[in-house]
């Protein structure tokens, strides 16, 4: 995990995508960013879940790549950048509960 958040330094990487990747590093929850799944680059792969942070330019090829990632046997969680500036307490809970629901490593 730890180079995983060497790859998250504030030159590449925005303040949401570090903020996720503390959520995830305090609840000791194994991930991987900027990954290729599929040949697109996710923002966090935990198992078979997939984080996407969207941000202002969320367009028709995201749905594109999550109809791709559901085919593929992977199940994609949606962030938004304001959702997360606004209230990071609750989506922490929903992503931990989504993670766990949706993840057999963490049952």
């Amino acid at each position: 995990m730890r180079y995983q958040l060497l790859k998250l330094t504030k030159y590449n990487s925005t303040k949401v995508e570090r903020k996720i990747a503390e959520i995830l590093k305090n609840n000791r929850i194994p991930f991987k960013t900027k990954w290729r799944v599929k040949g697109h680059e996710v923002d966090f792969l935990i198992g078979r879940v997939i984080i996407e942070i969207d941000g202002k330019t969320h367009n028709h090829l995201s749905s594109q790549r999550e109809k791709l990632f559901i085919d593929a046997g992977y199940v994609p969680f949606h962030i938004s950048t304001v959702e997360i500036r606004k209230s990071p307490g609750v989506i922490e809970q929903k992503l931990i509960y989504f993670i766990k629901q949706n993840n057999e490593n963490f049952l």
